[in-house]
């Protein structure tokens, strides 16, 4: 768990910039000011840069799904501890190929059932209906790379790979040329096309009332929607890897929103018709692409004076990027909700089948 600018992300911006170059690798840092009490919030300038600073309130977080505070404290010391067994892995392993990470099993199940209730009537209750399966196969997309090597580039798309941001060449292509991906497009990810061809399945699933496809299409939709809110699927630095941040993909998508559990607030925009699809996925990509800043500065802050093993990183990096997660994780629900809503007012707003009567 984001453009062109109806959505603006928000990204801390708290350090001067420490530029960390590898190989001529980009800077990936950040300025401006972050407490306990407030954020700051920007607009994207492309690498290393920000504009447009400032400070908001942080707003309480959401009592949805909060468990005990008991449950809380252990899930936390779990997540830390699998970090400190896992962080000599992840910091000492160089990584030739891309893995196929997304968000992690728990972040695509709380999309997923948050996506179920930000949706307008009568379509909430449809998908309440099927909430359960929506949740339990969240992840489905993600198993299907050990055996279909050709489903991992459907999971991202490296903005920066053959552009420079606001990436006028890639807009030009996917927006306005309405054009196909070329086999280097592939090669750099597909995810913003796969979304815009699972919404157009899920629609016509809609329209011919096929209901039992129409739920396993809405996993792809969401699960690949919700792949582009992750900062870290927008760029080739993916991993750290070019700033001797390794590892620091499962150290956000993962280690982080499992500590944190049920604390992350989600604050959602209502789920809306999209008009122009390529568009918004668009806009997404490029929310997601600015927000990149915000992960790699709060891993920089968080580790510096000390190493990944250190028992203080941790706490530190949960403090700096859980505003991050929580903004993107909103982004994902509103995503995600909106193209479920769309496919259903596109096939027509087609009346839904009765609870626990659905077609297969």
């Amino acid at each position: 768990m984001l453009p062109s600018k109806p959505v603006r992300p928000l990204y801390i911006s708290q350090i001067t910039p420490q530029p960390v170059e590898s190989q001529g690798a980009p800077a990936e840092a950040m300025a401006g000011k972050v407490g306990p009490d407030f954020v700051t919030v920007g607009r994207c300038k492309g690498r290393g840069g920000v504009e447009g600073v400032e400070s908001v309130e942080r707003a309480p977080r959401s009592m949805a799904l909060l468990g005990s505070v008991h449950a809380r404290l252990s899930q936390r010391a779990r997540a830390r501890t699998l970090f400190r067994i896992s962080a000599p892995v992840f910091v000492c392993l160089l990584v030739f190929t891309r893995l196929e990470w997304s968000w992690g099993r728990r972040a695509h199940e709380m999309i997923n059932a948050h996506a179920v209730e930000n949706l307008p009537e009568p379509l909430r209750s449809y998908f309440r209906e099927r909430a359960g399966y929506l949740v339990e196969h969240s992840s489905d997309p993600d198993q299907l790379v050990a055996d279909d090597p050709s489903e991992r580039p459907h999971h991202f798309t490296d903005a920066d790979a053959d552009d420079t941001y606001p990436f006028p060449r890639l807009e030009q292509r996917f927006v306005r040329e309405r054009r196909a991906p070329t086999a280097a497009e592939r090669r750099n990810g597909d995810v913003i096309w796969q979304i815009e061809t699972y919404t157009l399945r899920l629609s016509r699933d809609f329209k011919i009332k096929r209901w039992g496809v129409a739920n396993q299409d809405a996993v792809f939709v969401a699960h690949y929607a919700a792949d582009l809110t992750q900062p870290l699927h927008t760029v080739i630095n993916y991993d750290g890897q070019l700033t001797h941040q390794a590892g620091i993909h499962a150290r956000f998508e993962t280690e982080l929103v499992n500590a944190l559990g049920d604390e992350l607030k989600l604050a959602p925009h209502p789920a809306s018709d999209v008009s122009e699809l390529r568009s918004r996925i668009f806009q997404e990509l490029v929310a997601s692409y600015c927000a990149r800043l915000a992960v790699f500065d709060a891993d920089r802050r968080a580790v510096a004076g000390r190493s990944y093993l250190d028992p203080g990183f941790f706490p530190a990096f949960e403090k700096f990027a859980a505003p991050v997660a929580d903004e993107r994780m909103s982004a994902a629900v509103s995503f995600v909700s909106s193209l479920w809503y769309t496919a259903w007012v596109r096939a027509g707003r087609p009346p839904l089948p009765p609870p626990s009567k659905e077609e297969k």
